[in-house]
């Protein structure tokens, strides 16, 4: 299941019912720009916001290769490599049951 409120519902909301005439889309749930961010998000819910009554729409960009966000990122695999979740032996033992 997607977050919740869903985007199409919500761009409606609030153009057509709360007035919002500018709107700044984060999108929280991707890392970098791919289909998804420039079809759906830059084209798809820019119309729907304009049919909506908002006037002004941008998209934050996604983090791609921010250097701070890669080395976050890094830093992230090496902490789960030096400390797994689960030994070798029971996770051979998981995946066994």
């Amino acid at each position: 299941e997607w977050l919740r409120p869903y985007t199409d519902d919500v761009i409606p909301e609030l153009g057509k019912e709360k007035n919002v005439k500018n709107l700044v889309v984060v999108p929280i749930s991707f890392v970098s720009e791919h289909i998804e961010t420039l079809e759906e998000i830059d084209m798809e819910y820019r119309e729907l916001a304009e049919e909506s009554g908002i006037i002004n729409w941008k998209r934050a960009p996604a983090l791609n290769t921010d250097p701070t966000f890669i080395e976050d990122m890094a830093d992230m695999v090496v902490e789960a490599l030096n400390e797994p979740a689960q030994t070798v032996t029971e996770a051979c033992v998981a995946n066994n049951a």
